[in-house]
């Protein structure tokens, strides 16, 4: 009895919730009530085959490969599918590891001042690289004091 009762509770819970009319025929799901049923399979059947016939011409008319390639939207590699992956990880990888070293190679304030690529006061100029032939002690301090004059 307990079953039976539980069932009627899911069943009446699914009607209350269930779409109405309008929404099915919005849906397209149902005809509409002032159009035969066969008039609405029709227009379903037009539409079907219009979006079929829509896709294939897309199919047809879609670039070739290389047109793909060239465009930039298709890598341009020899590698299996399975491996694309793993390779562009790795290329990705090769590119932050070369990044990083040219970063590390790259001249300081000082150097940048010495060579007329960092525009200072000239007075600055000349007491920094001065100072740097007389002693190469306070390097920091002359770093300090660029830092806080350029940047």
């Amino acid at each position: 009895v307990t079953a039976l009762g539980s069932e009627q509770v899911i069943l009446q819970l699914r009607l209350q919730q269930r779409r109405t009319r309008e929404q099915l025929v919005e849906q397209g799901i149902m005809p509409p009530l002032k159009s035969p049923a066969a008039f609405h399979g029709q227009i379903r059947s037009l539409e079907r085959a219009r979006t079929e016939n829509f896709l294939k011409h897309k199919i047809r008319s879609r670039p070739e490969r290389a047109e793909l390639v060239r465009m930039h939207i298709l890598q341009e590699t020899g590698a299996e599918p399975s491996l694309q992956a793993t390779q562009m990880r790795l290329k990705r990888a090769r590119l932050a590891d070369n990044l990083n070293e040219m970063l590390a190679q790259r001249p300081g304030p000082m150097e940048l001042v010495e060579k007329n690529i960092l525009p200072v006061d000239s007075s600055v100029k000349q007491a920094i690289i001065g100072e740097r032939r007389d002693s190469s002690d306070d390097k920091t301090e002359n770093i300090a004091i660029l830092d806080s004059l350029c940047f």
